[in-house]
């Protein structure tokens, strides 16, 4: 032991920072070991202690009135005039950990810290309010703000995302959530037993605890850092576009119309324009819910024997869900955001031989078509920038795109 003395060592602490009775007895105990909580106290869930000669040790947790964070006023630490009294009654500040100030005395014959139940109630009152203000806030970066953010409905956002990932955060965030939850719980049965006049002793079984609080952050941790590096990919992908397959390289079909079918004739010549702009790509994956998803842009100049031609842009979202009733939640999804868009317009829909559709006038004041049939949802729009000859008329080209989901189309140059 001896040549240990003076060197520091790192403990994981077997209880949550609320449970205060197992911290002071897990505490004291590692004092009669020879390890004692510095002043640099705990990192997240890690403690930080230094050997010494093994003596008796109390220690004492006391709920903040005030913010502990590193942020707040003096970097969180106790008003200096409560370290100064308490060092008169033999306690000295050491560190604080979570909601709580940690306190230690070497003198086995020191009156206790607070005498007072009710002064220890009701400093456990301010840190309840700031676990309850902590989950509200919880509530809102975790849950409000995304679906505000993204303005996504939540089957979309579970496909677009991966379903697997989906339900992952939401457990986490549930199980996150019903820590505050149970913090509250257990700091409130506190309060009844110091108000009946039971003080803390600081002597319990610790050790009884400590599989479950282990199992609980390991668990914990493991859940963070899947969701780090899953959605760290996920931004990364986007941000380099390393999905995206350019139309020039593409070699499969798409299970809809491409822009050559809207206006049948002999073509001369075509041109893909808007190139190296992330334009006229296809991006394709696959849910759980969603076995085939197709991300399509198409931005063609296509030129006819008779004149006329095709310049536009054309944009499909395709879905074809595990079943009918999940179809039909997408497409009232979809369809629910975009009428509370600002430029969202009702537009006259053809006559279609499909379960379900829409046409309206959204994103730029741009003609879109909303199409559910049978367990495939599709949403599109093609614009035309200079039409020469004949103007394909909207109803022309949403009835052929309608007619042909689900059949299988090269691209044109692969006609």
């Amino acid at each position: 032991m001896k040549e240990k003395i003076g060197k520091h060592t790192f403990r994981l602490p077997p209880c949550p920072a609320y449970d205060i009775e197992g911290m002071e007895s897990w505490l004291s105990d590692l004092a009669m070991e020879g390890l004692f909580l510095t002043e640099e106290g705990f990192f997240g869930w890690i403690g930080h202690f230094v050997y010494d000669t093994p003596r008796p040790a109390r220690y004492r947790l006391e709920a903040a009135r005030k913010s502990t964070s590193m942020w707040a006023e003096n970097y969180g630490d106790p008003d200096w005039e409560e370290v100064e009294l308490s060092k008169q009654y033999t306690w000295e500040y050491v560190a604080k950990r979570g909601d709580f100030y940690i306190y230690r005395s070497f003198d086995e014959t020191a009156r206790e810290l607070h005498t007072d139940p009710q002064v220890q109630a009701m400093a456990l009152d301010a840190v309840k309010s700031r676990q309850k203000s902590a989950i509200l806030q919880q509530i809102f970066w975790l849950i409000v703000y995304p679906l505000l953010f993204f303005r996504s409905g939540i089957l979309l956002m579970m496909i677009t995302v991966r379903t697997w990932l989906f339900l992952l955060t939401v457990f986490f965030v549930v199980w996150m959530l019903a820590d505050g939850v149970i913090t509250i719980l257990y700091l409130r049965k506190l309060q009844k037993r110091l108000l009946s006049g039971r003080l803390s002793s600081g002597k319990i079984n610790w050790k009884g605890r400590s599989g479950r609080h282990f199992t609980k952050c390991f668990t914990q941790i493991c859940i963070a850092g899947i969701l780090v590096v899953a959605y760290g990919s996920l931004w990364s992908d986007t941000m380099l576009d390393k999905n995206l397959i350019t139309l020039d390289q593409y070699e499969g079909t798409v299970p809809f119309a491409t822009m050559a079918d809207f206006h049948k004739g002999n073509v001369t010549d075509y041109e893909r324009t808007m190139l190296g702009m992330s334009f006229n790509t296809i991006q394709e994956w696959s849910d759980w819910l969603a076995p085939r998803c197709v991300d399509f842009e198409e931005q063609v100049r296509i030129h006819y024997g008779d004149g006329k031609m095709i310049d536009g842009g054309y944009y499909v979202e395709y879905f074809e869900l595990a079943n009918d009733t999940l179809a039909r939640w997408l497409v009232q999804e979809y369809y629910g955001i975009d009428r509370h868009k600002e430029d969202y317009a009702p537009l006259e829909t053809p006559e279609l031989s499909v379960d379900f559709a829409a046409a309206y006038e959204s994103d730029l004041h741009l003609p879109v078509i909303l199409i559910r049939d049978g367990n495939i949802v599709l949403r599109a729009y093609f614009y035309q920038t200079v039409p020469q000859g004949k103007e394909i008329p909207r109803q022309q080209w949403m009835t052929i795109l309608a007619q042909s989901i689900g059949k299988e189309h090269a691209l044109l140059e692969n006609r």
